[in-house]
């Protein structure tokens, strides 16, 4: 049996998503080479995980991260291990590939817990925000629904809008219509807005996407040129699914209100890459950090020095410094909202993911 019908094996195994969601995974969105598949001493499979490469916009630049989807171990071998090595080589082989970044999406709150151990934090989160099935979501503006969802327009003004946020895992075009076909696999709807120009013609202006679940229309992402194109395209998903209270993931910086709630996690895998970045687009800050990793100590247990833009790692470093810190913290303090990254003087970004196929 390949390596891609053994992970399958187990993906079923475990989860309960349906046999059309799991064979369009496994024909459009796998990958043999970002699947990592532990056996035990009978060489038996045991335990995978995929750990899928993407971009992110980070301080001007775009480091690669990695997300690790679908990890899962057979039920009769549960509790001997195999996981913690899998997340273990998972770790090292994202790191060792140059990944800035790990990210995953717990299936469950206990979860969070889990991979606490494994240095994640809880860095990713979403605005939730609720409407009752009477909100009509009010627009200024004129638009109109534009009909080829799948064109080489679409794809670019989803890449411009995604480009738009500062701190963001972005999905390439091939990303971009796997999401579809799972949103398709789930019987949701994808809306794309347009607004007459003059001088241009027709111009998309705002897209959502948003399925039923539990008796609510969540809308898993809206993306728009202003709150009002945005609003244009939850309006028109609300003429979709009439009746329905809304549940919409917005973005963690909204202004709009609603709950800030928990959406995934993030572990530093190369230290070094973050703060070169952050140094890079501020050449005036200035900062000594002294970290420390069990996991991945050859990479990250090391003090760096960022100063006139550059950041070096420095061990024999004996002066002052700024912060004293686990991985674990250093995730958390790179990634937090602009308001707490005042206080302790750190040019700190909140991320954000989203359509993740989770």
């Amino acid at each position: 049996m390949s390596k891609r019908d053994e992970i399958k094996k187990i993906w079923l195994e475990c989860f309960q998503d349906p046999r059309p969601y799991v064979d369009m995974y496994f024909d459009q969105v796998y990958r043999d080479d970002e699947a990592l598949l532990l056996c035990d001493q009978s060489d038996a499979p045991v335990s995978s995980l995929m750990l899928q490469r993407y971009l992110m916009s980070f301080h001007g630049s775009e480091p690669s991260v990695s997300y690790i989807a679908g990890a899962a171990t057979r039920r009769a071998r549960r509790g001997q291990g195999f996981m913690s090595r899998l997340m273990q080589m998972a770790l090292e082989e994202s790191a060792s590939r140059g990944d800035m970044l790990c990210t995953l999406i717990p299936a469950s709150e206990a979860l969070y817990f889990f991979y606490r151990r494994y240095g994640f934090s809880t860095v990713f989160f979403t605005k939730e925000q609720r409407f009752t099935a009477f909100h009509s979501f009010p627009v200024s503006g004129e638009y109109h629904l534009f009909p080829e969802e799948t064109s080489d327009e679409v794809w670019c003004a989803f890449d411009r809008f995604q480009h738009q946020r500062k701190c963001y895992v972005l999905h390439s075009r091939r990303d971009f219509y796997n999401i579809l076909s799972d949103l398709k696999s789930d019987g949701g709807n994808f809306v794309v807005m347009a607004r007459d120009d003059e001088d241009r013609g027709s111009q998309i202006v705002s897209m959502a996407w948003g399925v039923v679940s539990d008796g609510l229309l969540l809308v898993k992402d809206v993306m728009g040129e202003d709150s009002d194109s945005r609003a244009a395209a939850l309006r028109q998903l609300r003429c979709l699914y009439t009746d329905t209270p809304v549940l919409l993931l917005g973005h963690p910086d909204d202004s709009m209100g609603g709950r800030l709630m928990p959406r995934g996690m993030g572990r530093l895998v190369n230290v070094e890459k973050a703060l070169s970045a952050i140094a890079a687009a501020d050449p005036g800050f200035s900062c000594s950090i002294r970290v420390s990793d069990k996991l991945l100590p050859d990479y990250n247990s090391h003090t760096f020095i960022i100063k006139k833009g550059l950041c070096v790692t420095d061990d024999s470093y004996c002066g002052k410094l700024d912060f004293d810190v686990t991985v674990e913290v250093l995730t958390d303090i790179i990634f937090s909202s602009s308001a707490i990254g005042s206080i302790i003087r750190f040019p700190s970004v909140r991320p954000m993911i989203s359509l993740m196929l989770d």
